[in-house]
């Protein structure tokens, strides 16, 4: 494997002189000697390593010690191959996909550890006929909520000013989401619950927390928002056996029994959403990126935690507070919540 020394090298060692021709490298705890080799001085070898602070290139560390720069690879390879070279030179710009794959990565990471491990998925995914019928119903109140709010955060990038390609994906994918709230609100006649019911309600403030943080990322950093689009739509599996597609939420509410009427709204959204493939909406934005602003990348992956931190927060509110089967299950404003037992099937009410 050809390796190369970086653009702008800094050691990440201590200099120091232990004798008239050799030199310590001083790294933690571990110390290396090195001394000059063929026609380089001990003064030339020094002036090279304290050359190598992370400021200078290697045109200009050759120019300030004299060291032609086939020599200061000779030199500088062995700390290299060590691990003690860092590069810091300075790209001009950022890939969007390296930048996307970069974000990716973190959530990624942090959707197994605080979702998919998370107290909501844990219950739903190991023991589904044990939950409550009101988390199964509260989980599709709640994602109707988002969807019937989802305007106040799609339609900020409809307008976003430095690529037209992303102007035309954004107006795209904003008239395949509209109205996906009227096809899940279908879902909720068999419990008695109307559209005004549902509008006259309030969501969770896990919720509401989510919708705002959206809406505010998508006002303030829109390529940020556009980042999460992709996680929010989710991936859907096919099961070969069905030939129809099937998450995880759906599986687990066939096998805690609940009632067809309400399961089959939300299945025919979620073939919607498969059918459009949504879960890659990010990629396809990214891919129609010019190259970024050096920073991007740190900026997009600083704000990753508090994106999944939410979102964690958005699930496991609904088991806290539907987990308890005395609550409402339409919390209305200014009249008496709705409650409901109905549509549970199998026996179970």
């Amino acid at each position: 494997m050809t390796r190369t020394i970086p653009g702008k090298p800094q050691l990440l060692a201590e200099v120091s002189d232990t004798s008239a021709n050799t030199l310590e490298l001083r790294s933690g705890e571990v110390t290396f000697e090195v001394e000059p080799e063929g026609d380089i001085t001990a003064e030339q070898l020094g002036a090279v390593l304290r050359s190598t602070d992370g400021t200078a290139s290697l045109s200009e560390i050759s120019a300030k010690t004299g060291v032609a720069p086939d020599k200061l690879t000779t030199i500088l390879l062995p700390a290299q191959i060590a691990g003690l070279l860092a590069d810091r030179s300075i790209p001009e710009a950022e890939s969007p996909m390296a930048v996307l794959s970069s974000v990716e990565h973190v959530v990624n990471k942090l959707l197994e550890e605080l979702i998919f491990d998370g107290p909501f998925w844990r219950a739903i995914l190991d023991h589904p006929e044990q939950v409550e019928p009101n988390v199964y119903y509260g989980f599709g109140l709640e994602n109707w909520y988002f969807l019937s709010r989802e305007s106040e955060f799609d339609s900020a990038i409809l307008s976003y000013p430095s690529s037209d390609a992303i102007r035309t994906m954004a107006n795209d994918f904003y008239h395949e989401e509209h109205r996906h709230d009227d096809i899940v609100v279908r879902a909720f006649e068999g419990l008695g619950i109307s559209r005004q019911d549902l509008v006259s309600a309030r969501p969770l403030s896990t919720t509401s927390a989510l919708i705002k943080l959206l809406s505010w990322w998508a006002r303030t950093d829109p390529l940020f928002f556009i980042a999460t689009i992709g996680i929010l739509e989710g991936r859907l599996e096919k099961a070969e056996s069905e030939g129809a597609y099937y998450d995880s939420f759906l599986r687990a509410a066939a096998a805690a029994g609940i009632a067809t009427h309400f399961v089959e709204p939300l299945r025919q959204h979620a073939k919607v959403n498969a059918g459009h493939d949504h879960g890659s909406v990010s990629r396809e934005f990214f891919a129609a990126l010019p190259p970024l602003p050096v920073g991007t990348e740190a900026r997009l992956v600083g704000k990753a935690h508090l994106f999944v931190e939410a979102y964690a927060e958005f699930f496991n509110g609904i088991l806290e507070y539907y987990g308890d089967p005395g609550r409402p299950l339409v919390r209305t404003i200014g009249s008496s919540p709705v409650t409901t037992t109905a549509g549970v099937e199998n026996g179970r009410s």
